[in-house]
């Protein structure tokens, strides 16, 4: 399932390619970085993005891993490893169901 994600919107993360431990966290999506692009880190270091595309997300007991070490309330995170929450995911999951053909 893809999701029309956008800065601000709630999310728990469900998967993870490494950081298990920030799975089942509630983040604040901030931006979507993609491959060559620069991001500023929690320390105030800019850092650029080498990989698929993912969401620079916020939220209390998230952490992320650099050269500089580990730091707490910012990640990164790939969409799929999103699920969105929150009264807009409510409304997106009540159109999907009108639209489903009766059986």
């Amino acid at each position: 399932m893809i999701h029309q994600f956008k800065p601000g919107d709630l999310a728990l993360i469900v998967g993870a390619n490494s950081l298990t431990q920030n799975i089942g966290k509630v983040v604040e999506l901030s931006s979507m970085v993609k491959d060559g692009d620069l991001y500023a880190g929690p320390n105030g270091s800019l850092y650029r993005h080498s990989d698929v595309d993912c969401w620079v997300v916020r939220g209390e007991g998230v952490v992320f891993r650099t050269e500089d070490g580990v730091f707490a309330g910012f990640g990164l995170c790939e969409p799929r490893h999103l699920r969105p929450i929150g009264s807009d995911f409510t409304a997106e999951q009540q159109k999907a169901k009108e639209a489903e053909p009766c059986a």
